[in-house]
C-alpha cells in the first residue's frame, strides 16, 4: 500500500471514535505526519485530493445505511402535480410527483415519505424538465417502499430509482427476452397488437423489461386498463376489449396461467360498464351506469354475481353517473358525483344502502386520498390510513 494511503487510513482509523472532523482537519493531521516522515510534496497533494473526495471521515466510515443525500437548491416552490399522482406502497411509505417552476420552466420532483405522510423528502428527477403549461410527461409506478419507475407516456424513456429518489438510472424500456411470471416487486403492462393476441410487458425489480411467456389468449385492441392490475391478495387482472366485446382475465399464479372471468349484465358488451373494481382480489365489483344503473359483486371470480344496486334511484337521462371505491376490507362505496349521495355495501350485505352525503375518497395504494376543497377534485389534498383520520398532503 502507498505510504500516503496508509497514513490517511491510519489517521481515519484513529479518529473513527471521535466526532466527524472536517476534511481540513484530516489534511492538517497528515501534514504533521509528512513533516515527521518526510513525505514528498507530490504525495501530500495526493492526500489532499483523497481527503477532498472523501468529504469527511463520517462519509468514509463504514455504516449500515447510505449517507444522507443533500438536495440541490430549489428554484421555486415545490407543489404537487395536478391532478395529483400519489401512491403508497404501504401505510408508511409513499411517493408523489411534484414540480418546481421558475418562469415558464418546471423541474419534476419525486417526493417520498417514510412516516405515513407526516413529512416528505423531495428529490429532483434528472433530465425531467418541461414547460409550465404542458405538465409532466411521465407516470408514477411504485414497485416497493423504495423502488419507483417513471415511464414516459410516449414510451421513449424510463427513470428508475431503488433508494426512494436519491439516485436514478435510465434503463431501456424495450423488453428483452421472456419471463415465466410477474415477480413480486414487478409489474405488468398490456401491449395490444392489432389483429394479434396481446403481449404483457413485465417491468422487473431491477428496472429492465421482458415479455411474459404466457399472456391471456385474447386481443383487447382498445385497452381500457393499461396496467395489469395487482389486487391486495396478489392476484393479477387484465381488462379490455374491442368493438365486439369486453374481457376480464385473472391469474392467481403470477401470470403463469390465466382464466377468463364471465362479466355480468351488459358489462361484457363493447365498452360496457365502468370496468371492474379489483382492488380486493377475492371480491370483485362491476358498476354499470348505462343503459341502467346496476352494481354487481362476485366472490368466486365471476361464476356467480349478485345485483346489489336494486335500491339505487333511476337515472332517466343516463348523465348523472356513478363513482365507486373499494375499501381495504372489501366494503363498496358508490356515490353520485352530481348529488353527493353515498351508498354502501359491506361484504356481508346483499344490497347497497344510503349512508348520507359525505366527501368521497379514492384509493392511493395502501392509503386513501381525497380532495378537501369545494369539489372532491380540488385541493388541498388529504390522505388517511383508515378513512377516519385525515392528514393534509403538504410537501
Amino acid at each position: 500500500m502507498h505510504d500516503v494511503e496508509r497514513l490517511l487510513r491510519d489517521e481515519l482509523g484513529r479518529r473513527s471514535a471521535l466526532p466527524a472532523p472536517s476534511a481540513a482537519a484530516v489534511v492538517t493531521a497528515v501534514h504533521g505526519l509528512r513533516r515527521r516522515r518526510r513525505i514528498t510534496t507530490a504525495a501530500l497533494c495526493a492526500v489532499a485530493v483523497l481527503a477532498t473526495l472523501a468529504g469527511t471521515v463520517s462519509v468514509l466510515r463504514p455504516t449500515a445505511s447510505a449517507p444522507p443525500a443533500f438536495p440541490p437548491p430549489v428554484v421555486g416552490p415545490v407543489s404537487l402535480t395536478l391532478p395529483p399522482d400519489v401512491r403508497f406502497a404501504d401505510a408508511d411509505h409513499g411517493f408523489a410527483l411534484a414540480r418546481s417552476c421558475l418562469a415558464d420552466s418546471c423541474q419534476l420532483y419525486l417526493a417520498a415519505t417514510t412516516d405515513g405522510g407526516a413529512s416528505w423528502q423531495r428529490h429532483p428527477v434528472p433530465g425531467e424538465t418541461f414547460p409550465a403549461e404542458q405538465g409532466g410527461q411521465v407516470g408514477l409506478l411504485v414497485l416497493s417502499a423504495t423502488t419507483v419507475a417513471l415511464d414516459a407516456f410516449d414510451g421513449t424513456r424510463r427513470k428508475f430509482t431503488t433508494d426512494g429518489g436519491r439516485t436514478w438510472t435510465s434503463p431501456p424500456m424495450e423488453p428483452q427476452g421472456t419471463v415465466a411470471e410477474i415477480p413480486d416487486g414487478g409489474s405488468g403492462e398490456i401491449r395490444s397488437n392489432p389483429g394479434q393476441p396481446i403481449d404483457i410487458v413485465v417491468l422487473r425489480p431491477d428496472g429492465t423489461s421482458a415479455l411474459l411467456a404466457t399472456p391471456p389468449v385474447t386481443r383487447p385492441l382498445t385497452s381500457m386498463a393499461t396496467h395489469v392490475q395487482r389486487a391486495d391478495d396478489g392476484s393479477d387482472w387484465v381488462y379490455g376489449g374491442d368493438d365486439t366485446r369486453t374481457w376480464l382475465w385473472v391469474s392467481r399464479d403470477r401470470g403463469r396461467t390465466w382464466r377468463e372471468v364471465p362479466l355480468p349484465g351488459d358489462a361484457a358488451a363493447p365498452g360496457g360498464g365502468q370496468g371492474p373494481h379489483l382492488e380486493h382480489g377475492r371480491i370483485v365489483y362491476v358498476v354499470e351506469t348505462s343503459p341502467k344503473r346496476r352494481v354487481w359483486r362476485s366472490f368466486d371470480d365471476g361464476a356467480h354475481w349478485a345485483d346489489l344496486g336494486k335500491d339505487l334511484p333511476p337515472d332517466p337521462d343516463g348523465e348523472a353517473g356513478l363513482g365507486a371505491v373499494v375499501a381495504f376490507d372489501g366494503t363498496l362505496f358508490v356515490y353520485e358525483p352530481a348529488t353527493g349521495a353515498v351508498y354502501r355495501a359491506m361484504p356481508t350485505e346483499q344490497r347497497l344502502g344510503r349512508v348520507g352525503d359525505v366527501p368521497i375518497w379514492h384509493r392511493a395504494g395502501s392509503r386513501y386520498l381525497r380532495g378537501a376543497g369545494p369539489k372532491a377534485s380540488d385541493g388541498p389534498f388529504e390522505h388517511s390510513a383508515d378513512g377516519l383520520t385525515w392528514t393534509e398532503l403538504s410537501l
